[in-house]
């Protein structure tokens, strides 16, 4: 395949998705051919999940790695991507509930407070190696 030919495959999946959905029950989405087999619904959340906690953040890595320059426009970006996600929530979101690999079950509130937390112990790491490395 060609990379036009990589980006049309990829774009068209969610499309392809969707219609292959449309107008189907939530019994029939979640229904499993046999007992082996993913339902639908099973097959989408893995493409979903995969996207947003793998693949995504695993290609913005590769792009950093052996990067010669000081990765932290890469960041901005990223973190940018969290903030419109967060600026996007309804006040009714930020209570919702989710499980993390290290920090176990919390809210979202919860989990954007440690976030800032960790930056701020970060930024402080930061800001000490500077001034050891600058004089």
């Amino acid at each position: 395949m060609t990379r036009d030919e990589l980006l049309e495959t990829l774009g068209a999946t969610p499309d392809r998705v969707e219609r292959l959905a449309h107008g189907l029950s939530a019994a029939q989405l979640t229904r499993r051919p046999s007992e082996r087999e993913w339902s639908m619904a099973e097959t989408l959340n893995h493409l979903l999940g995969g996207e947003r906690d793998v693949i995504f953040p695993r290609l913005q890595r590769m792009l950093l790695e052996g990067a010669p320059k000081f990765p932290s426009s890469a960041f901005s970006q990223a973190r940018n991507r969290t903030i419109a996600f967060l600026k996007g929530l309804g006040q009714r979101d930020w209570q919702r509930i989710g499980t993390t690999p290290t920090r176990g079950t919390l809210t979202i509130e919860a989990y954007a407070r440690y976030l800032a937390e960790h930056d701020l112990e970060h930024v402080a790491q930061l800001e000490a190696t500077r001034a050891v490395i600058a004089g």
